[in-house]
């Protein structure tokens, strides 16, 4: 899915070169892949209607219950019951998305046990679904409600 005039209409706010992260409720440093990350929230939450209390950042798989990892995740989607159920890796624009980018997010699915996950760089936008055997390409991206039922049979 094409996202970069999407993502444009974001505005981040920069001070001293620091944007505020309004999940981890701290600043962090502008970097190219911050400000992918950043807008990728705006996105999740403004497009696709996931809860702010739905997503968590920069998170060590560690702590998702894959012991003794030291990767991290860039954000992850939470379901009702506060289990991951996607993950999504930014990449900075300059570097965009490629297989390495793919996967990376299907490493992370894997290792978290989870069905969705999402690859961006701010132009494109795309997701998986894993169905225990293969990967499916989503066409669209549904909304945050739909994902428990989709892809639809």
């Amino acid at each position: 899915m094409e996202v970069s005039s999407i993502f444009a209409r974001y505005k981040i706010k920069l001070n001293d070169n620091k944007v505020y992260d309004p999940i981890r409720r701290i600043y962090v440093k502008a970097t190219p892949e911050e400000i992918v990350r950043q807008k990728t929230i705006k996105f999740l939450q403004l497009r696709l209607k996931v809860p702010q209390d739905k997503i968590i950042v920069e998170r060590a798989l560690g702590s998702l219950g894959v012991a003794g990892s030291r990767k991290r995740i860039d954000i992850g989607i939470l379901d009702a019951d506060d289990l991951i159920m996607a993950v999504v890796e930014c990449k900075a624009s300059l570097v965009g998305i490629d297989e390495a980018a793919h996967a990376q997010a299907e490493n992370y699915l894997r290792e978290i046990n989870t069905r969705y996950f999402f690859v961006t760089d701010g132009v494109r936008f795309s997701g998986y679904y894993f169905n225990t055997q293969q990967f499916i390409k989503l066409e669209e991206i549904p909304q945050y409600e739909e994902w428990y039922w989709y892809p639809k049979a």
